[in-house]
């Protein structure tokens, strides 16, 4: 049976529909511009967030997934004329492939050892990428060829924030469903206690690959909306500066929590903007608030969000006093 209640968190993720449909109608070409990056920013955070927070392993080259995911829809479009819809989820499919021939080997590592082993392989793909110059253009990038329905049906601006509205809505339930499952249950167990989890039953390599590219996939996903929105690729936007800001939306938003990735990548993805003008500056205030974040919000801003509708469900009881004699 279908649980129908409504709880916060639904009115959450409704409030924020609502309030992307509204957008998507009313606002100028830059701003739905901008929403459309937070929303990539959701997707690729919920992916993340899966990997990191729910199944406790770190990731360094969560953007190189990304740029796999955005040169590859790109280039299948170029050279196989393939549409958007095609495009997109062949490239997240193949992320997510290289994410399960990345997590073989890494599922033996942890801690320190499987940051590094990230990171080296975030270090391969930008390397690959611009020693590839005749198919992705090297340091120069991409230019990205222009989205279409059919091939006498262009994606115009308005319809393609709606697509990555559409898609972000689809990551989030999907993640949702798939934390309820038996997967998802694995997943944490596997985080919590992988030697009680083994014994009963749970095979934790196989998670932690499951896990490894149900991440790269999501990431990919993200990769190729970024690709079509921003219209141009290149190797430094999926470098280490990307994977560490990538990183602080969840600690931001809350390890382990869906709709933590949700509140840190849309709290955090409006300070480029915010930054516009001291650019230089902008790596530098994302690790002084991931710093913060750590010190005096280890749980993140989820937290915040739980007491208020905790409070708003079951208000303190005042005392009651006896009237005076």
């Amino acid at each position: 049976m279908f649980d129908t209640a409504l709880r916060p968190v639904h009115i959450l993720y409704g409030t924020g529909a609502l309030l992307v449909l509204l957008a998507g109608t009313t606002l100028g070409s830059y701003p739905s511009y901008l929403i459309s990056l937070a929303l990539i920013n959701v997707i690729a955070a919920v992916g993340l967030n899966l990997l990191v927070g729910n199944s406790g392993q770190i990731s360094l080259c969560h953007s190189s997934f990304m740029a796999i995911g955005a040169y590859g829809s790109s280039m299948l479009t170029a050279m196989f004329g393939l549409p958007f819809w095609l495009s997109i989820p062949c490239a997240a499919l193949g992320a997510a492939a290289v994410g399960a021939l990345l997590g073989m080997p890494a599922r033996r590592l942890s801690g320190i050892y499987l940051a590094l082993a990230t990171l080296a392989f975030l270090q391969i793909v930008q390397i690959a990428i611009e020693e590839s110059a005749d198919f992705t253009g090297g340091v120069r990038g991409l230019d990205v060829p222009k989205a279409f329905f059919w091939p006498s049906v262009p994606v115009g601006p308005r319809s393609l924030f709606f697509v990555v509205a559409g898609a972000c809505a689809l990551s989030i339930w999907s993640a949702a469903n798939l934390l309820k499952s038996k997967l998802g249950r694995e997943i944490n167990a596997a985080r919590l206690s992988p030697h009680a989890a083994q014994a009963l039953g749970v095979s934790v390599a196989r998670v932690k690959l499951t896990a490894f590219a149900l991440s790269a996939a999501y990431a990919g996903l993200a990769g190729g909306l970024l690709s079509l929105v921003v219209g141009f690729v290149e190797p430094n936007e999926f470098g280490i500066s990307a994977a560490l800001r990538q990183l602080t939306f969840i600690v931001v938003g809350g390890m382990g929590s869906l709709a933590g990735s949700v509140l840190g990548a849309l709290a955090l993805s409006g300070l480029p903007e915010l930054l516009r003008s001291a650019k230089e500056y902008s790596d530098l205030a994302s690790a002084l608030i991931l710093l913060a974040s750590l010190l005096f919000m280890p749980r993140g801003l989820v937290t915040l969000w739980q007491h208020l509708t905790v409070r708003t469900a079951h208000p303190v009881a005042r005392p009651h006093r006896s009237p005076a004699k």
